[in-house]
């Protein structure tokens, strides 16, 4: 009888023993059971062409890196649509067609024999890289109204708001939130852009990046009415008459104060995701 209880005893032991072992493995199986997106990189090193930076790819997916052609004005008169010197430009997967985040950069001193056949659009890409410069040393400056984007667009911009200067390590430059408009339209997630504007500290290279952001109390699209107002009710009419101007910018500064009080990452993508891009981005050519 004592050998059966002493070997009883034993058993318990042993066996109270071996639990926590059995735990731990059972945890460490645990630990290692994670969801597809925790087994991508949050942070991604691209490099290509003397240019290089740091990306999260959950969030802008995978990126195509591109020597673009130079493409000249091949009359005076021609309208400069894509008119650029040969650049670098890294276009993510993010965002839809004609509208995806990107990357591009620029040699400055390129652009005048890109419009070289019309001496009008010469002066007007000096002016617009002057007024660059200018708003790089003073964030208010504004050229006829607008941050000087020198990729020529028959558009403008609406409005900026979250501007302040951010400089890269490899230059200065400022970062906003804008939306460019081609006419008149009520205000929407559509065309809403992240952008960042820069010159390398040696003056030889432009660079222009931006994201499609979104955020969730505007509309994805146009809207037929938003908040009492319709496209009809605000631009229809005598939209030169101080009333009109007066009521067009009563509504656009309601919505451009909401947007400047939003926190980063009210945006999506959050706008800290984007900023990570250019606190890394290096241009070494």
């Amino acid at each position: 009888m004592r050998i059966t209880c002493l070997l009883i005893f034993v058993s318990l032991l042993v066996g109270c023993n071996l639990r926590p072992s059995i735990r731990g493995n059972e945890g460490s199986l645990e630990s290692k059971t994670e969801t597809v997106e925790e087994t991508i990189p949050s942070d991604q090193a691209v490099e290509f062409e003397g240019v290089s930076f740091h990306y999260d790819p959950r969030v802008f997916g995978d990126v195509k890196k591109e020597v673009v052609p130079e493409r000249k004005l091949e009359r005076p008169d021609n309208k400069p649509d894509y008119v650029a010197p040969d650049y670098v430009q890294f276009e993510f997967e993010s965002g839809e067609e004609n509208n995806k985040a990107r990357i591009a950069v620029y040699p400055l001193d390129k652009f005048d024999d890109a419009y070289a056949i019309n001496p009008d659009m010469v002066k007007y890409i000096k002016d617009h890289i002057a007024g660059l410069r200018k708003v790089l040393k003073d964030p208010s400056f504004r050229l006829s109204g607008q941050i000087p984007h020198l990729e020529y667009a028959d558009a403008s911009d609406d409005f900026y708001v979250k501007v302040r200067d951010f400089d890269f390590p490899s230059g200065n430059g400022i970062i906003f939130v804008t939306r460019w408009v081609i006419e008149n339209d009520l205000i929407s997630n559509r065309n809403l852009v992240y952008r960042f504007e820069g010159i390398t500290s040696d003056g030889k290279f432009y660079v222009t990046a931006e994201t499609p952001v979104s955020v969730s109390f505007l509309p994805d699209a146009e809207p037929e009415e938003f908040e009492g107002y319709t496209y009809e009710n605000l631009y229809k009419g005598n939209s030169n008459s101080k009333d009109a101007e007066a009521r067009i910018e009563k509504y656009r500064k309601s919505i451009t104060t909401r947007l400047e009080k939003l926190n980063s990452n009210e945006y999506s993508p959050n706008l800290e995701k984007f900023n990570a891009i250019i606190s890394s981005l290096k241009i070494n050519k």
